[in-house]
């Protein structure tokens, strides 16, 4: 009886949605804070470079990637220095470590520089205001929190895309519906199968065609937009701002003046860019690859519908041999 009236009041469409909005808080949640534990408890594990300073590196619209580091630790060198993410009053800066002393009490001075100006003298700071070292990147994705104009925005991001999921998910029905259900209900079997496949094919095809533009894009494409969240003032003033593919990435590092050579390698899901700058190779981050990642869903997608393609022809063959 017990789990009989569990199934019943499972059946209940607003209990589900309420499950599966639920669901979608704890795994919201739970990749927030499984990242943070991660990445040795940084402060802010995800942020979204608004600024050109660290060009040709680090783009506008790029996701970095922060690791909590003992400043102890830190790789101080004008050329391959570590990436670091440190407090300058209320603003999060984004800057190369080039040199680091330690002045005791555990508490270092380090001097950081932008990418962009090679010759700079840099800006020093106490490591007191260290947050973390950036590991990687996932270039154009941080647009999205940049374009909301808030250090918040993440989180107004999430509370947005599970009020639309809530919305999409409630179980709206009409009289107008049920006539039209009756209706549809009079059509015939061979009607309806058709209409089914039908309505399949599209969905297939429309699909598929994303999914190539999405890989086309992420290696050869470029799009050039206002960006409202972008600037170093305050409040951001805006500015155009250009999304790159992979190989336009490459020619973005090597307009530079000031670079020589950019090389390109490959990694799972990953590329890297190491460009060459006076005195040696700088090595550029791991970024993550839309083209690998969007060509793998591309793969698994087709593969799924040919394996239920195939299951459903041999359901059909079968089924015919027995009414023979």
């Amino acid at each position: 009886m017990a789990v009989q009236k569990l199934k019943n009041l499972w059946k209940n469409e607003y209990l589900q949605t309420a499950v599966t909005v639920a669901l979608i808080l704890i795994i919201v949640f739970g990749l927030y804070f499984g990242t943070r534990a991660l990445l040795g408890g940084v402060e802010y594990p995800l942020l979204a470079v608004s600024s050109e300073s660290m060009f040709p590196t680090l783009n506008i619209g790029d996701l970095i990637i922060v690791q909590k580091i003992d400043p102890a630790q830190i790789y101080a060198d004008p050329i391959n220095g570590d990436i670091l993410v440190y407090k300058r009053e209320e603003d999060l800066i984004v800057h190369r470590a080039i040199s680091a002393t330690y002045k005791g009490s555990g508490v270092w001075q380090i001097t950081t520089r932008g990418d962009r100006y090679p010759t700079g003298p840099g800006e020093t700071w106490p490591s007191t205001q260290l947050v973390g070292k950036v590991i990687a990147r996932i270039p154009a994705i941080g647009n999205i929190p940049l374009f909301l104009h808030s250090e918040k925005n993440v989180y107004i991001l999430f509370i947005a895309l599970i009020i639309i999921l809530i919305i999409l998910m409630l179980p709206f029905s009409s009289k107008s519906e049920e006539k039209l259900s009756k209706k549809e209900e009079k059509t015939t079997n061979e009607q309806k199968h058709f209409s089914k496949i039908s309505r399949k094919l599209i969905f297939y095809i429309i699909l598929n065609v994303i999914l190539v533009g999405l890989i086309i894009f992420s290696l050869w494409g470029s799009l050039t937009f206002w960006q409202p969240g972008a600037g170093t003032r305050k409040p951001p003033e805006g500015r155009l701002v250009t999304v790159y593919g992979m190989f336009p990435d490459v020619d973005f590092h090597e307009n530079f003046q000031f670079v020589g050579e950019a090389y390109l390698s490959l990694g799972f899901l990953t590329y890297q860019i190491n460009y060459e700058v006076s005195g040696g190779i700088r090595q550029g981050l791991p970024t993550f690859s839309w083209f690998q990642f969007f060509l793998i869903i591309l793969i698994i997608y087709n593969l799924l519908k040919l394996y239920n393609f195939l299951k459903w022809k041999e359901k059909k063959r079968s089924g015919s041999e027995v009414n023979v």
